[in-house]
This record gives structure tokens, sequence and C-alpha cells, in this order.
């Protein structure tokens, strides 16, 4: 299990490139297929931290969930 569960709050042009570009780093699924946008067109996404707790991507929230 996770230690910690981390969501990241994506908004203005970092929310455009995600919506537009962005992907899980553990299967590669495009964000399009799973990632939902707000009333405001922001993403709330689980982050994907390396072992120092630094941003290295995002995960869908089927691979967030794995173990």
């Amino acid at each position: 299990m996770k230690e910690k569960e981390t969501i990241i709050y994506l908004q203005g042009d970092d929310a455009l490139e995600f919506g537009r570009s962005g992907y899980c780093e553990a299967c590669l699924r495009p964000a399009r297929e799973w990632a939902k946008q707000d009333r405001y067109g922001c993403f709330e996404v689980h982050a994907d931290l390396d072992r120092e707790g630094n941003l290295v991507g995002f995960l869908c929230p089927e691979c967030a969930s794995r173990p």
C-alpha cells in the first residue's frame, strides 16, 4: 500500500496541456480516457512521485489504487 496518496490540482495552461497530451505514467493510457475536468476546466489527478517526493508524472485512478 502506498504511504500517502497525493492529489494534484492542475489549472490554467497546465490543465490545457494535460488534457491534450497527458497520460498515465504506469499504463500509458491517455488522460482524455480517464481524467475528468471540473466545471472550471481544471483536473484533480493522482501524482506519481519518486523516492524523494518529486513529481514525475500522473496516474490514472486504477493505477493509483494499486499497491
